[in-house]
């Protein structure tokens, strides 16, 4: 065989299997990328993700969650879910399938958070895929350093995926429905007098603009315990006299019931400032070593009230469902 030729092939040879090992190792890299999105680390860890995954499988955003990304899930594990009232994996199954879209989407953002490297701050913008907005806490407290969205702790942060991370959450976030605090309130049934009284008092369109309010929103049967008989016993009172009463119910600012909680020194009791420029008091709940929630209190109550439904999210606020309306001494 002529010596030229011999070397020719034998280069040829080597160039072949060099490009096959090239080939080979990227088809690996490949199928590594593919089997670590999120999509598949989800599928995988049953034990913390099933209730999730179960919603997420009834979505198209489970193949979007397969795509090259990024995106970060906000997801709540298990517990999350039971303590939402989903006693198990069918139980998110019968779920509606509106309901579940929104609760999901509104779960997940474009793009790599980290959120430990945020800064120091309270209620930090994210928006999630459907464009409403979620709000990141991270402060210290007690030497901690806790990662709060909506109010709702972060359990474990920043799990990777080849497309993007996971946060894991200790209970579902409520999905962002209305974008006004006084459409939250029209919204719920155990509101109605409340609703009819931000309407005689002239307040609710303060509570379709801009500017973030709390509500501390006192259900029915609080004002009922106040001696408002009815819807008519609202519509009957002086204007004037329903907003002294309800600007010591809400303040300025968004707050979540959770930021009480890192705000709160030793002695698990604080002040808050209300719109009429009264403080309440507020106490810290704890049950074990846990601080669970808060209960409030007005200069005229004489017992604390508790807040039934907490961190309902609107645009421009928050509203927390209170069993008692918090009133000032006379």
């Amino acid at each position: 065989m002529n010596i030229s030729k011999a070397l020719g092939s034998i280069c040829l040879l080597a160039l072949l299997q060099t490009a096959c090992r090239k080939s080979d190792d990227s088809n690996s890299s490949n199928d590594k990328d593919l089997m670590n999105r999120l999509t598949y680390i989800i599928d995988d860890n049953k034990f913390n993700f099933s209730y999730f995954n179960a919603g997420l499988r009834r979505t198209a955003y489970r193949n979007l969650m397969a795509d090259p990304g990024p995106y970060t899930i906000m997801l709540p594990d298990n517990n999350a879910f039971i303590k939402a009232g989903y006693r198990t994996e069918n139980d998110v199954l019968r779920e509606s399938g509106a309901v579940l879209n929104d609760l999901v989407s509104y779960h997940i953002a474009s793009g790599v958070w980290e959120l430990n490297k945020l800064p120091f701050k309270f209620n930090q913008e994210i928006t999630a895929l459907t464009g409403a907005k979620m709000y990141v806490t991270r402060w210290v407290k007690n030497k901690d350093t806790i990662l709060t969205i909506n109010g709702t702790k972060v359990l474990t942060y920043n799990l990777p995926a080849s497309n993007g991370l996971i946060q894991v959450l200790d209970q579902v976030l409520q999905p962002m429905v209305h974008g006004a605090l006084s459409d939250v309130v029209a919204a719920d049934t155990t509101l109605t007098y409340l609703n009819v009284a931000l309407r005689q008092a002239n307040m609710k369109e303060m509570l379709t603009g801009n500017t973030a309010y709390t509500i501390f929103a006192p259900n029915n049967n609080a004002f009922r315990a106040l001696g408002f008989r009815d819807i008519d016993s609202i519509r009957n009172t002086d204007p004037m006299k329903l907003k002294a009463l309800l600007s010591y119910n809400l303040f300025a600012g968004r707050k979540f019931v959770y930021d009480y909680i890192l705000t709160t020194g030793a002695g698990d009791q604080s002040e808050q400032a209300m719109l009429n420029g009264n403080n309440i008091q507020v106490s810290l709940i704890k049950s074990g070593v846990l601080y669970t929630g808060i209960n409030l209190k007005g200069t005229g109550n004489k017992e604390y009230a508790r807040i039934v439904k907490a961190n309902l999210l609107a645009g421009n606020g928050v509203v927390h469902i209170t069993d008692q309306v918090l009133k000032e001494n006379q």
